[in-house]
C-alpha cells in the first residue's frame, strides 16, 4: 500500500484487526495482509484477567509480561506474514505489549532480521505503568471506580502492576516518526486505530466527531471476529461458520466508517453482526477514552452492499479530564475443583459432601468459599451423561496453607463420600496458585505523559507530553437514565401472546467491564421496538434475573432508538471482576443467553414476523 496520502487525494484508511483476544487470530496478520488490501493492521490482545497473569508471571520472569502471540503471527507461513507486511509497506499497531512492550518490541525486531529484514522500524511506548508512583502514593487518594467509599490502601495491598488506560498519542508520535510496527502496553483497546486514522488524515486534537468516528469504528473491530460472526446469537444465519474473516473499518476524513472484512471470506458483517458489536461491553450513551467522548446512543447502522455496513451518528466532544487506570493488587491464593453426582438425589449428595469438606476447614481462613451446581436430572434420562450433574467447589484464602487444607479435606472425604462421587480428574486445579485483585480507579489526564522508543536506536526517544486538562471536559458525564422518558404503550394492544423464550423475539449480546456485567437487548423489527421500548424495563430486568439478581447490585438502563436495543449495565454481578471472580463465567458473556432463555408473553403477531425472518430460505 502506499504511504499516507496528500489533503487533495487523500481517501479512506482501510485498517484490519488481527486479534480479539489472547491467542486469537494466528493466521490474520497473513490473511489480512494478502487478501485484505489493508494499509494498517491492529490487534487487540488484552483483557483484565490476562493482564492479572502478566502481573503474577512479572513476579518470577521480569523479562516476560507481554503477549506472545503478535510473534506467532508474524511467523505464519515461515515468516510470510512479516514478509508482506515488509513488501506492502503495511503499518502494525497494537497493545501486545502488555506490562512490558519493550520485550515484545525487541523480540518483534529480532525477528525481522532473522528474516533478513533490516528496514522494519520497531517502536515501542512507555508511560501507561505507574506502579511506582502509585506505590508511593504520588496520585493521592484513589478511590474505586465501581465501589463507593473503598480506597486503595498501599499500606495492606501489595501493588503489582498500575496501568494507565493511555490514548493515541504515542501511536501517532511513533507513525510520524516514521514506525512501521508501534506496540503498546495498556492503551485503551481503540487507541491504535484511532492513531492511524489520525496520523493518516492529519486531524487535530480537537476535530471531536471525526476521532469520535474512529473511536467506534476501533470498538468494532476490536474484538476481531465478533463483527464477522462471532459470539453472535444469529449464529444459524451465517453461512460457513469456521475458519472466520476478520474486520476491516474504512475510516473517512470526516470519521465516518464502513465495516467490511476481506472478500471470499467465512462469516459475515450484517446490520445486525455490527449491532451486536456495538452494543457489546459499553457502559451507555457516552463511550469514554482518553482522546474524546463519543455520544453513541444516535448510532445508524445501514447495510451499504455484501458485507459492507455503514455506521453514522456519533458525535464526539473534548475528553474526559481523567484516565482509567487499572490496578492488580495481590489477592492470595485460590484453587478448585469439580464433583458429579449422577442420577436420584443429586442434592442431597452435594449438601452430603459440602458438610463433609467444611468440617475438615476453617472457614474464617478463606475469603471466598462458594460452592455451585450446574446441571439438572430430567426424568427417565436415557444415559448417564444426561442424568450427571455438576458441583464446583472455589476457594481463595490469605495464606498458601490454607488451600492446601482446602484440598486434603476433599481428598479425605472422597471414600466416604455419596453413593456415585467421581471428581474431575485434573487435580492440578487443587494446587494453591496465586491470584490478582482487580483495582480499577481513575487518575489526572496531565498525569501521564508517554515516550515513544525506537529499537536498535539508542537515544532516539521521542517525548509525548501528557494531555493538559484545560483540553478536556472539565468532568466525565454521567451516564443518562432513560427508564421512564417516553410514554410505555399497553402491551395489552398487541394483542394476544403466547409464552416462548425471550430469545425467539430479540437478540442481544453481553460482556464485562471489570465488577458489572452489560447487555444490548434488540429487535429486528419496527412493530417490535415500541413492545421491547415498553416492556423490558429494568424492573423487569431483574425479574428476568431471578435467582442471579440481588438488592445489592444496581441496575443503568439507556436506549438505541435507531437500533431499536435496549442496553443495561448490572453492576457488581460479576464480584470483583473476572481476574478474582468465583462465577463460572466472570466474563459475563452467557448473562445475554440467559436472559434471552427465559419464557415471558410474546405477542404472537411480532413472533410471527421474526420467525419468518429466521427461517433458513429468508436468509437466501
Amino acid at each position: 500500500m502506499s504511504s499516507q496520502n496528500t489533503t487533495a487525494t487523500r481517501r479512506p484508511i482501510r485498517i484490519g484487526n488481527a486479534s480479539g483476544a489472547i491467542g486469537d487470530g494466528i493466521d490474520q496478520v497473513y490473511r489480512l495482509a494478502r487478501d485484505g488490501n489493508v494499509d494498517a493492521i491492529t490487534a487487540d490482545y488484552l483483557a483484565e484477567f490476562n493482564i492479572a497473569w502478566k502481573a503474577i508471571e512479572l513476579t518470577t520472569q521480569p523479562d516476560l509480561g507481554y503477549e506472545p502471540n503478535f510473534l506467532d503471527q508474524l511467523a505464519w507461513q515461515d515468516g510470510a506474514a512479516a514478509k508482506l507486511l515488509r513488501r506492502k509497506r503495511i503499518k502494525v499497531a497494537h497493545d501486545g505489549g502488555a506490562l512490558n512492550p519493550k520485550g515484545l518490541a525487541e523480540k518483534v525486531h529480532a525477528y525481522f532480521l532473522s528474516l533478513g529484514i533490516e528496514d522494519m522500524r520497531v517502536a515501542w511506548v512507555s508511560g501507561d505503568d505507574v506502579t511506582a508512583l502509585v506505590r508511593g502514593n504520588n496520585f493521592g487518594a484513589l478511590k474505586h471506580l465501581d465501589l463507593r467509599g473503598v480506597e486503595l490502601d498501599t499500606k495492606k495491598e501489595e501493588v503489582l502492576a498500575a496501568n494507565v488506560y493511555t490514548g493515541q498519542a504515542g501511536v501517532v508520535r511513533a507513525l510520524e516518526a516514521g514506525a512501521d510496527i508501534v506496540i503498546c502496553g495498556r492503551c485503551c483497546d481503540a487507541s491504535p486505530v484511532m492513531g492511524l486514522a489520525y496520523w493518516w488524515h492529519n486531524w487535530k486534537s480537537t476535530d471531536y466527531d471525526a476521532m469520535a468516528g474512529s473511536l467506534i469504528a476501533g470498538h468494532l473491530i476490536e474484538c476481531g471476529a465478533y463483527v464477522t460472526g462471532g459470539n453472535y446469537c444469529g449464529f444459524k444465519e451465517i453461512p460457513n461458520r469456521f475458519s472466520f474473516g476478520y474486520p476491516i473499518a474504512e475510516i473517512s476524513a470526516n470519521g465516518s466508517v464502513v465495516i467490511t472484512m476481506p472478500d471470499n471470506s467465512n462469516g459475515a458483517v450484517t446490520v445486525d453482526t455490527t449491532k451486536a458489536q456495538l452494543l457489546y461491553e459499553i457502559q451507555g450513551s457516552f463511550y469514554l477514552n482518553a482522546d474524546v467522548i463519543a455520544r453513541i446512543d444516535g448510532a445508524v447502522l445501514e447495510q451499504v452492499g455484501k458485507n459492507r455496513v455503514r455506521l453514522s451518528g456519533i458525535k464526539g466532544s473534548a475528553p474526559p479530564p481523567t484516565s482509567k487506570l487499572a490496578i492488580s493488587l495481590f489477592g492470595g491464593w485460590q484453587a478448585e475443583l469439580s464433583a458429579y453426582a449422577a442420577g436420584l438425589d443429586t442434592e442431597e449428595k452435594f449438601g452430603m459432601m459440602k458438610d463433609q469438606v467444611r468440617r475438615y476447614i476453617n472457614p474464617a481462613e478463606f475469603t471466598t468459599f462458594s460452592t455451585e451446581t450446574y446441571g439438572s436430572v430430567p426424568q427417565d434420562p436415557k444415559s448417564q451423561k444426561e442424568c450427571t450433574v455438576q458441583l464446583r467447589i472455589f476457594a481463595q484464602a490469605a495464606e498458601k496453607e490454607a488451600i492446601t487444607e482446602f484440598k486434603r479435606a476433599i481428598l479425605y472425604n472422597g471414600i466416604q463420600g455419596y453413593c456415585g462421587l467421581h471428581l474431575h480428574m485434573d487435580w492440578r486445579t487443587m494446587e494453591p496458585r496465586m491470584y490478582i485483585k482487580y483495582f480499577p480507579t481513575l487518575v489526572p489526564q496531565d498525569g501521564t505523559p508517554l515516550a515513544v522508543h525506537f529499537v536498535g536506536e539508542p537515544g532516539n526517544v521521542l517525548e509525548v507530553p501528557a494531555k493538559r486538562i484545560e483540553d478536556c471536559a472539565e468532568e466525565v458525564p454521567v451516564q443518562p437514565d432513560y427508564e421512564g422518558r417516553h410514554q410505555a404503550v399497553n402491551l395489552a394492544t398487541f394483542g394476544e401472546t403466547v409464552r416462548r423464550p425471550l430469545g425467539d423475539l430479540v437478540f442481544g449480546r453481553s460482556g464485562d467491564k471489570g465488577g458489572n456485567a452489560n447487555v444490548g437487548i434488540w429487535v429486528r423489527d419496527t412493530k417490535a421496538w415500541p413492545w421491547l421500548q415498553s416492556f423490558l424495563t429494568s424492573k423487569r430486568l431483574k425479574e428476568l434475573l431471578g435467582d442471579d439478581w440481588s438488592e445489592k447490585y444496581s441496575v443503568e438502563r439507556c436506549e438505541f432508538e435507531h437500533l431499536m436495543a435496549v442496553h443495561f449495565v448490572v453492576r457488581g454481578i460479576l464480584q470483583d471482576g473476572v481476574s478474582s471472580s468465583s462465577i463460572l463465567d466472570g466474563f459475563g458473556k452467557s448473562f445475554g443467553e440467559f436472559i434471552r432463555a427465559r419464557h415471558v408473553d410474546i405477542p404472537k403477531v411480532l413472533l410471527e414476523v421474526e420467525q419468518r425472518r429466521r427461517q433458513p430460505q429468508a436468509q437466501l
